[in-house]
């Protein structure tokens, strides 16, 4: 005779993510295409010990929807989110900080990807962009001389879709780090240490924070097979909810559910991701990991993987 319930025998307990008791923390959705600003997305997250909200999902950029005029914005909007988050701020940001290692010697880039995103994205801009050249064709130009897709150890870690040479991704990696290499007062973490009064900045993955939370992979609506998955995106709200204890108005998740490219989906999960590695004082980057190669910031493990 089996004693006990069987139908929980052998379970772990559900996710929990620690948040830190104050701040402000963003979590932005890339784009990388012409119109960028049109589908880039951020959601903020107000920390306390009581009462931790998730208080906006928006469109930071929709009057500036240029490429252009998002990367000569976005410097500002950044340091305006830092004084009004009165200097405690963490920014997660879900495109690549970098490149693999292999990529990196090939394009003799190393030196200034150790020194960190900003030395790279300058590097990039003075080989692939000089004045008056075009976005796009400077992108396909990198993508092309990349050839070989390569993932980091990172994105093998974070098991993430794709590695930043993609045809998916690359646009958002040269993107990302032309407006990176623009930013002063500024803290790339792991390659910088936090420091007081500047804002914290890290790679993140949407898809990484949804996989520890439930299992979940999809939840994006998809034309190709007509599949709407509203559900799923309630469900991962639902989680956060009870993994974190942030609070949201219903108007808000209304917002995030009903957007069925899950790009508010994308910059809530890159909040929490970036709240959840800022908890955690930005530490647990494995030893193996060159520092040219970055890391993907993200909330603890799978709980059945914890010793606690």
């Amino acid at each position: 005779m089996v004693e006990g319930n069987a139908a929980v025998f052998g379970r772990s307990a559900p996710a929990r993510i620690t948040l830190p008791q104050r701040g402000v923390v963003l979590g932005v959705a890339w784009s990388g295409v012409e119109g960028a600003g049109n589908h880039i997305a951020a959601a903020k997250l107000e920390l306390a010990r009581e009462r931790p909200r998730i208080v906006q999902a928006w469109r930071p950029f929709q009057e500036a929807v240029g490429r252009k005029a998002v990367r000569e914005r976005f410097p500002a909007w950044l340091a305006e989110e830092s004084r009004w988050a009165e200097g405690r701020l963490a920014v997660g940001l879900d495109f690549p900080f970098s490149l693999a290692e292999t990529h990196l010697r090939q394009l003799g880039f190393l030196r200034q990807a150790i020194r960190g995103p900003g030395a790279l994205g300058k590097a990039l801009l003075e080989k692939y962009m000089p004045p008056g050249a075009d976005h796009t064709a400077a992108a396909e130009a990198f993508h092309g001389e990349l050839g070989k897709d390569r993932a980091r150890l990172t994105d093998c870690y974070r098991a993430a879709p794709h590695p930043p040479s993609h045809a998916r991704l690359y646009r958002q990696t040269f993107f990302g780090l032309d407006v990176l290499s623009r930013l002063d007062e500024v803290s790339f973490i792991p390659w910088d240490p936090p420091r007081a009064g500047r804002p914290s900045l890290v790679e993140v993955r949407p898809e990484h924070v949804a996989r520890v939370l439930s299992g979940t992979c999809l939840y994006r609506d998809d034309p190709r097979d007509g599949v709407q998955r509203a559900s799923a995106r309630a469900g991962l709200m639902r989680e956060i909810r009870t993994a974190s204890g942030l609070e949201f108005e219903m108007e808000l998740v209304a917002k995030v559910v009903e957007d069925g490219k899950g790009t508010f989906l994308d910059a809530v999960l890159a909040a929490v991701a970036a709240a959840a590695a800022w908890a955690e004082g930005f530490h647990g980057v494995p030893a193996n990991v060159p520092r040219c190669e970055g890391w993907i910031h993200s909330i603890r493990e799978e709980p059945w993987r914890r010793d606690e």
